[in-house]
């Protein structure tokens, strides 16, 4: 993918100096954060990338940073599962 195609998953911020996507992640206690950030290590294991997380007792915060101002397709698909293991984690 090209530096130009840098449109964000619903619900990611566009950072462009350095080009990142930005998410922040709410949660109703820390049970469910918790969850979340167990599900964030599964994927992360099985995949081998690793954003930048920041988090507090119910929000996570994940960047996902892209090489050479191009998105790139690991990290284009981390994005889209974290919003599916933060729907999971709410269930």
């Amino acid at each position: 993918m090209s530096g130009t195609d840098e449109a964000c998953p619903k619900g990611w911020q566009l950072q462009r100096h350095p080009l990142a996507w930005n998410r922040r992640f709410d949660f109703a206690d820390y049970g469910q954060t918790r969850r979340f950030l167990d599900l964030l290590t599964e994927l992360s294991t099985v995949t081998g990338y690793y954003p930048s997380l920041n988090f507090a007792r119910t929000h996570v915060v994940i960047t996902v940073e892209f090489a050479d101002d191009a998105v790139d397709a690991a990290g284009r698909d981390f994005a889209v599962a974290a919003g599916e293991c933060a729907q999971r984690a709410q269930d």
